[in-house]
């Protein structure tokens, strides 16, 4: 049984390769492995090598970091460019709030 560190990591390949609109056979292929492996590492029924994590990582042309963000159950998703998450907009509007009570 993989643990489920690897199991995040193969989840967030498959996340990435299908944000990027990439079929399965086409990554595996570039990568040089077959397409039930690729499978197998998405799924979480086997970890991957730190050598098919750097072919991932010029595939889906996407940072190494980008495979490990939630392994530690902190997810947080990339924002496009100009957005702010709710934690950023509620860190402004508390810092609002106390610059106007100042004034009062």
């Amino acid at each position: 049984m993989v643990n489920e560190q690897a199991k995040k990591i193969g989840e967030r390949i498959k996340h990435i390769r299908m944000q990027k609109n990439l079929p399965q056979a086409v990554v595996a292929g570039s990568m040089g492995v077959s397409q039930s492996l690729l499978s197998s590492i998405e799924s979480g029924r086997c970890s991957t090598t730190v050598d098919n994590l750097i072919k991932l990582h010029e595939i889906l042309d996407c940072p190494v970091r980008d495979f490990f963000v939630d392994i530690d159950g902190a997810y947080a998703p990339e924002l496009p460019q100009g957005c702010f998450s709710l934690e950023e907009l509620a860190g402004a509007l508390a810092s609002l709030r106390g610059k106007q009570a100042e004034r009062c």
